[in-house]
């Protein structure tokens, strides 16, 4: 008992001055190196040995070696060389939240133009997995379809910052595209504000081909509706009718 008590006070108590540590285990030496982190004696034993806990507490030691290093402060400008076409191409306009890539699409070009009445729905999905229109309108007024072009005169009827016309007149980057569906961005006011509320601001959607669309005959374009995802619960469904030209 006295034998072992004073092996372990050895064990325990810093330093070993005897260095024949060949009658111990290995998981004696991986406790020691683990306890005593600075003790190289040890570490090179277990490293003699093969054994998996000197790896682990060199790379233990170096990650807190880098965890020190300090990182310059300050922003880094790197310069960037553009050639002047990209450099007109950047400055030719600024950035828009309707700015819409077109190039995906075959575009087609309304000459003569034609005006149309249009009515914006909502399109509910929490009840019936299809979608379930909902009859009032959000959105009415005028549709005009003019070169590659729309434009949109009308209202917003969702209240709050919707009631500023501004933003179906300005905000709305649309076009045709040859097989007759609607694709760009636009403005788009999803929810009622009710007096009290705290107005909101529009979303930004994007309109794309939509499966459930009714595309526009150019032959006889008398009706369309397209179809716009917005959030999961619901959408919106803008139907186009009594189109005619615009000379």
């Amino acid at each position: 008992m006295v034998i072992r008590t004073l092996l372990l006070s050895l064990l325990f108590s810093g330093p070993v001055w005897a260095q024949d540590m060949s009658a111990w285990s290995d998981q004696t030496v991986c406790r020691l190196v683990k306890m005593q982190q600075d003790n190289t004696i040890y570490v090179e034993e277990a490293k003699s040995r093969g054994l998996a806990c000197a790896t682990n507490q060199v790379s233990e030691k170096s990650a807190k070696q880098n965890k020190q290093l300090v990182k310059s402060d300050g922003i880094h400008i790197y310069p960037v060389i553009l050639t002047e076409s990209d450099q007109q191409r950047l400055m030719a306009k600024a950035i828009s939240k309707t700015a819409f890539d077109f190039s995906p699409y075959d575009m087609f070009d309304m000459n003569p133009p034609m005006v149309c009445e249009f009515r914006l729905r909502r399109v509910v999905y929490e009840e019936v997995k299809e979608g379930m229109m909902e009859h009032w309108n959000m959105a009415r007024g005028k549709i005009t379809f003019a070169g590659k072009g729309v434009e949109m005169d009308g209202k917003w009827r969702m209240k709050g910052l919707s009631k500023d016309p501004s933003y179906l007149k300005n905000e709305v980057n649309l076009g045709l595209t040859k097989q007759g569906h609607l694709v760009g961005k636009m403005a788009y006011f999803h929810l009622v504000i009710d007096p009290g509320e705290v107005p909101r601001k529009p979303l930004y959607v994007e309109l794309l081909p939509h499966q459930r669309s009714q595309t526009l005959d150019f032959q006889d374009p008398k009706f369309a509706e397209f179809w716009i995802d917005v959030e999961d619960w619901a959408g919106g469904a803008l139907r186009i009718w009594s189109c005619r030209q615009d000379y």
